[in-house]
């Protein structure tokens, strides 16, 4: 799935979690250049057409921006047939009497 603007909008009106890394995918390159956070909020939000971006959202991304961009956004996929096929291994314990708690005293 490539990112759009019409799809990072759908996200930010949705409050998703995910609209700040899919905000940096999309422009990644204003986000590494030297512009302030409150002009770079302006540039954003004059891009998307409506006012979708906040300073904390700047911010958290700018944060975040390094480890982002080790690596890239991973693509999601439908089927699961690796998890079902690989079988749990079966615990398996020796069978002992469990040690007392106390230990009794010569008198009993």
């Amino acid at each position: 799935m490539e990112i759009t603007k019409e799809l990072v909008l759908k996200l930010c009106e949705r409050k998703d979690p995910k609209r700040k890394r899919m905000l940096f995918e999309l422009y990644r390159d204003l986000f590494a250049s030297n512009m302030s956070a409150r002009f770079l909020v302006d540039v954003i939000n004059e891009k998307l057409s409506i006012v979708a971006v906040s300073l904390y959202d700047v911010k958290y991304i700018r944060a975040k921006m390094k480890k982002w961009g080790d690596q890239q956004m991973p693509v999601q996929k439908s089927e699961k047939p690796e998890a079902e096929a690989q079988p749990k291994a079966a615990m398996k314990f020796p069978r002992s009497e469990p040690e007392p708690y106390v230990k009794p005293s010569k008198k009993y």
